[in-house]
């Protein structure tokens, strides 16, 4: 495939989808029984010494007067025989196990958005580095360093498309959330891409729906959520008030939880940040891994005719200890590797990329069609989108990965003199372009098919349903026009973390001419998001901020909550006046999709 083709391929996924080695602190004895948290909680006199179902833990001092446990396990390792199949409880151990540091990030290509590192970003095609490990579902706590008890969960998921991210990415830091809001909050991993959602009919286990649901990130995060039921209450926590928020495909999980009958009952609110529903049939999936299939086998230098022979009906049994055989490392081979970390053996479209698949049991039928017939499983909901969504992505398409690391490492915000000739390659200008189309595309996508398709749906069922826009564009030039209210950039609001460390991947934005507006914005948000996570509604918790409305689909009737340096208000309007471009063709076509889809935008 040339790189036009590549292109074209990166650029339909944008328009179509939506983002973003185990711990070796393991215990010092031999597994043993472990007593029940809610029994042994009070056994210790330190408050970072905490008792779970399968042992003790070690936590450590976090900033902004938290504690935090890192790199718990969840589930066992899904190595050796447990690689595609449902998560298993975590080993018990006996003696103490330290939770101080994080533990590795599940496999994917490196890449930017996932802070890898700099050896890690391979070349725009064809070079990537398969980074992570198997050994990989952990989970991270922090809670406030007090003795306070039944304090409301915040679970939040990452993003990435469910083929890159990770749970210790430096925004979602959750010690400046849990010490304002007075909360719990927690991040988990869950298995991604081949290993994360990949069904082969030779994988089939018996008749077991759960082993055959090729939905293994999916059950990843519901097995997380039981464990915080089961578990919570030992770090002070209330597992009866959960709320599972994510960002992007973290989104897409939250809407896939809310469809799930296994997750009925394991959360109590939720909050999608930037995503919508999306899943796809088992014979797209089937077909997605017969293509990796014979991609494996290729790579091992089998010929066409070998191929078409081993792959033959009926060879089931010699295609899974095939496919078992293969490292992490295989499958993430360099030449595998297209733009933005994606692989592209098999079909490239964007239900089979991202997974979640419509398996029957797990995922009985399309999360739209649950939400569209109110089969879903009602909570208090929030949605939210950013002005210029796809904003994040050009820069991902029209730079190779090292030199747009390199161009974030060099810029330095409080002196933004940065010559973007000295990064860019000559076949990134005609690309350009797409910074005209793009803040539209993004539109269409994330809130046409996102907020406002999903807010009505619900809506029609319950009535605490509530949607933000954000708006903050106020990065030093010339990343103000480059990412400006990009995918992810509300995120570190939400949280409370602008960070200027170099290995954080939104270091560019945060200057010193920008940090009274950007702060007083994220107590904002902190505020109405703890608020929400306390009580489902966002109204309470601070006076000071503006009413939130509900969605409401009436013309001329309250529709989200605005996020801006210039003011935070309600608006009822599908599209801001800045969004707003008379004679822009891009938003002409936003326009009449909106028209078609029932929205009335006014001019």
């Amino acid at each position: 495939m040339n790189r036009q083709a590549y292109l074209m391929v990166v650029v339909l996924f944008l328009i179509g989808g939506m983002f973003l080695g185990g711990c070796n602190s393991s215990s010092d004895s031999v597994p043993g029984s472990a007593a029940r948290p809610e029994e042994s909680s009070q056994a210790f006199d330190n408050p970072l010494l905490r008792q779970t179902l399968y042992g003790a833990v070690r936590g450590t001092e976090a900033d902004y007067g938290t504690w935090a446990w890192l790199g718990v396990p969840y589930a066992a390792p899904p190595v050796g025989g447990l690689r595609w199949r449902a998560p298993r409880d975590p080993e018990p151990w006996s003696g103490i196990r330290d939770a101080g540091t994080f533990c590795s990030y599940c496999p994917q290509y490196g890449n930017y958005l996932s802070e890898t590192g700099r050896e890690t970003m391979g070349g725009y095609v064809g070079q990537g580095v398969p980074t992570g490990s198997e050994d990989c579902l952990y989970l991270n706590i922090w809670r406030p360093a007090t003795n306070e008890q039944k304090l409301p969960v915040y679970v939040f998921i990452h993003g990435g498309a469910n083929i890159i991210g990770r749970s210790d990415l430096s925004i979602y830091n959750g010690a400046h959330f849990a010490a304002r809001e007075n909360v719990i909050f927690v991040t988990i991993n869950y298995r991604l891409g081949y290993f994360g959602w990949f069904w082969h009919p030779a994988l089939k286990v018996d008749d077991d729906p759960l082993e055959n649901s090729g939905n293994y990130g999916t059950l990843d995060i519901i097995k997380s959520l039981a464990w915080i039921r089961d578990n919570i209450a030992a770090f002070g926590g209330d597992p009866g008030n959960v709320t599972i928020t994510g960002q992007s495909a973290g989104a897409m999980n939250v809407y896939s939880m809310m469809a799930s009958p296994l997750a009925k009952g394991l959360f109590h609110r939720a909050v999608a940040h930037s995503g919508a529903s999306q899943a796809c049939f088992m014979s797209r999936a089937v077909q997605k891994a017969k293509a990796t299939v014979r991609r494996l086998l290729k790579q091992d230098g089998y010929t066409s005719d070998e191929i078409d022979n081993l792959t033959r009906d009926g060879n089931d049994a010699w295609i899974r200890e095939y496919l078992r055989s293969k490292t992490m490392e295989e499958f993430y081979a360099p030449n595998n590797c297209g733009p933005m970390a994606m692989p592209i053996d098999g079909i490239p479209t964007v239900e089979t990329i991202m997974g979640v698949y419509i398996d029957g049991h797990v995922i009985p039928t399309s999360p739209l069609l649950s939400f569209s017939n109110g089969t879903y499983n009602k909570v208090p909901l929030m949605m939210s989108c950013t002005k210029e969504e796809l904003k994040l992505f050009i820069p991902l398409i029209i730079m190779e990965p090292l030199r747009l690391w390199q161009v974030v490492y060099d810029f330095d915000p409080d002196h933004p003199d940065i010559d973007l000739n000295d990064y860019l390659s000559p076949w990134s200008y005609p690309l350009m372009p797409l910074y005209a189309v793009g803040p539209a595309a993004g539109q269409a996508v994330f809130q046409g098919f996102g907020t406002d398709t999903m807010a009505p749906l619900a809506r029609k069922f319950q009535g605490d349903v509530y949607v933000y826009k954000f708006l903050w564009d106020d990065e030093p030039a010339p990343f103000d026009y480059l990412i400006g209210a990009g995918h992810a950039m509300d995120l570190p609001f939400v949280f409370g973390n602008f960070l200027s460390d170099k290995s954080s991947l939104c270091n560019f934005a945060w200057s010193e001419a920008n940090k009274a507006g950007r702060e007083m914005l994220s107590e904002a948000m902190m505020d109405y998001l703890g608020q929400f996570a306390r009580t489902g509604n966002p109204n309470g918790g601070n006076p000071a901020l503006p009413l939130w409305l509900p969605w409401s689909s009436a013309s001329n009737a309250p529709k989200r909550m605005t996020f801006d340096s210039a003011g935070i208000a309600m608006s009822n309007e599908y599209l801001e006046p800045e969004e707003l471009c008379v004679s822009c063709e891009a938003h002409d076509m936003l326009k009449v999709l909106l028209d078609l889809m029932g929205y009335q935008v006014q001019p």
